[in-house]
């Protein structure tokens, strides 16, 4: 094997392959049970009154933990890259890494919704916009588009400490954010076990604001958690970091069976919740192992190492393209005369060629169009400020 076509050990692989089953959980919980169970679809209005697949209710509906597993695996990368950067560097990096697939799989979105006609071209075109100029407020051209705000959030948080040469101070920020949302998820546990009073109703509220999640309030402890997960295991292990580590991975736990409970509320089920919370804890053992293991994993044959990565690649296509364009490919699968499994699979097909597509040819070519172009406005702007 030629040196050049291997992987950069440094690279935890073990979480290329966690970010796809992450992704994949998402998906199957839209396609199995969220499409269905929905009381007020944003997906596709018109599938839930074509199909339905209550057999799959019971292994997809708790997928939706796919996006806490996503928040700390982005606490854990963002503390990897952020102290290896300067600001520039890091700012470049986090605009490469999502504007090109923003923008492909937004366009791609646009495309289906059109063609469905399900609303009108003003608000399509204006979902779109807040798509792919990342405004954190909907509508967006898919409901998934929500997690982008938050994840923006937490990487400006990260720049201003890259910025102001205190990224030392990453456990700090991890400590705040973390306990601001730990607390925050506790007084939420503490309103669920009243009588539904005037407390309960208004942390319901709060737990449906957008500015708080925003602010990191709701999600804060994934984040903290992937941090601390970092400075433990990359950096340096200590009781501290460990305590910290358990507080928020209880916090973690804490949330996703109040969120459980209150997705089924939602729909009228009744699942356990300690389906979704034992899948994240195995996500977090996950992380543990791939980190410490790194060594052995890359031991394994580079054809494999590499499809690992490709499959990571694709996680962030995949998760912004499989649900509304899905949903309006199986109606239209459907009002042609396929089953209902035909369709199911078509649309997963969809989604996986076309997030493999846009991982391996489109976002990587606009990728290096949009840093040169980055990186030429940064020299101009260097330039500039010498003149002056």
């Amino acid at each position: 094997m030629n040196q050049r076509t291997q992987l950069n050990p440094r690279h935890v692989i073990g979480l290329d392959a966690l970010r796809f089953i992450a992704a994949m959980l998402v998906v199957a919980y839209h396609y199995g049970f969220w499409f269905w169970a929905d009381p007020s679809p944003v997906s596709s209005p018109q599938l839930q009154h074509l199909i339905s697949f209550p057999e799959l209710f019971a292994s997809t509906h708790f997928g939706w933990v796919g996006v806490q597993i996503f928040f700390v695996i982005s606490g854990f990368v963002i503390a990897f890259s952020g102290e290896r950067s300067g600001s520039f560097d890091f700012l470049v990096s986090r605009v490469v890494r999502l504007g090109p697939g923003v923008w492909i799989c937004a366009s791609v979105t646009l495309v289906a919704v059109l063609t469905a006609g399900e609303s009108s071209l003003v608000q399509t075109l204006r979902a779109f916009l807040h798509s792919v100029l990342f405004i954190p407020i909907a509508p967006w051209i898919d409901y998934a588009y929500w997690t982008l705000g938050i994840e923006i959030v937490f990487y400006f948080l990260v720049f201003l400490l890259v910025l102001r040469g205190k990224f030392s101070w990453i456990n700090r920020l991890a400590m705040v954010i973390g306990l601001a949302s730990t607390l925050f998820w506790l007084a939420a546990w503490v309103a669920s076990m009243g009588d539904a009073g005037q407390f309960f109703q208004l942390m319901q509220q709060l737990r449906r604001s957008r500015i708080l999640g925003l602010l990191l309030v709701h999600h804060g402890i994934f984040f903290a958690l992937g941090i601390f997960l970092w400075l433990e295991l990359v950096k340096h292990s200590c009781r501290e970091n460990r305590l910290w580590c358990v507080l928020f991975c209880a916090a973690g736990c804490l949330q996703i069976a109040l969120t459980s409970s209150a997705t089924d509320e939602t729909t009228g089920t009744a699942f356990s919740a300690w389906i979704p919370v034992l899948c994240w804890l195995a996500a977090l053992a996950w992380i543990i192992v791939s980190v410490r293991k790194n060594h052995r994993v890359h031991a394994l044959p580079q054809w494999f190492l590499r499809l690992l990565k490709t499959a990571g690649m694709m996680t962030f296509p995949l998760y912004l393209l499989h649900q509304v364009a899905g949903a309006h490919l199986m109606v239209g699968l459907v009002q042609a005369g396929a089953g209902r499994w035909l369709a199911l699979a078509g649309a997963l097909a969809f989604s996986l060629c076309g997030a493999w597509l846009v991982a391996v040819y489109c976002e990587p070519a606009l990728q290096r169009v949009t840093k040169q172009a980055l990186l030429r406005a940064g020299a101009r702007f260097s330039l500039a400020r010498k003149a002056t």
